[in-house]
């Protein structure tokens, strides 16, 4: 009797857990995920525009508009920092998602540095860099897959079959059209079903759970 009476007192403990960090999860995350969401498909089509309309020589230029990602990564862990002096402690689960997205964040600083010292060094910087959007997507995808089933929340889950999706796509573009900014188109649109729609859903659910 005692050792069901613990079972289910485990079982309703970590069914609190969830919910208290699904709860804090849905308050403070729907506006990031939105202003990342904007920012990297919005970054994401003047690429694509550029790299469309500028000659040759200058197409290498295009990809400097993602140097704006490092002030609002600055700007963003500044607020995410503050936000955290003022709320309450986060669970395991909280813990686990932000490890997970921080080892994101490395694995791919770590993958673009190798590509980029791979492509001086093999002289291959077409043929490699069309390598970096399936594995980001495909990181992404798994990212929002732990976070998905993390908090119990249908719309991330989608958003990473999206991005797996999306990478398998932005591989099939450059093989038939030989169009390397193609993948970028892929890429916005990933960002509009991954983060900007499950954020805006994130939001609303939090004003009604309130």
């Amino acid at each position: 009797m005692e050792n069901q009476l613990n079972e289910q007192e485990s079982l309703r403990i970590i069914k609190d857990m969830i919910a208290q960090a699904k709860e804090r999860f849905q308050k403070r995350n729907g506006d990031s995920i939105i202003l990342w969401g904007y920012l990297i498909a919005i970054l994401a089509m003047a690429n694509f525009v550029l790299l469309r309309t500028l000659s040759a020589e200058l197409q290498p230029q295009a990809y400097w508009v993602w140097m704006c990602t490092l002030p609002a990564f600055v700007i963003h862990y500044i607020h995410a920092a503050r936000k955290a002096r003022t709320t309450c402690a986060g669970s395991y689960i909280d813990t686990l998602v932000g490890h997970t997205w921080l080892a994101f964040y490395i694995s791919v600083a770590l993958f673009i540095a190798s590509v980029f010292i791979l492509a001086v060094a093999l002289r291959a910087g077409g043929n490699l860099f069309t390598l970096i959007m399936p594995v980001i997507m495909s990181a992404t995808g798994l990212c929002l897959f732990v976070n998905g089933k993390a908090y119990r929340f249908r719309p991330f889950v989608y958003g990473a079959i999206g991005f797996w999706v999306g990478a398998l796509l932005s591989a099939i573009v450059v093989v038939i059209w030989q169009k390397q900014s193609l993948q970028f188109l892929v890429l916005a649109v990933c960002m509009i079903v991954g983060f900007i729609l499950p954020g805006h859903l994130l939001n609303r659910k939090a004003r009604h759970d309130v």
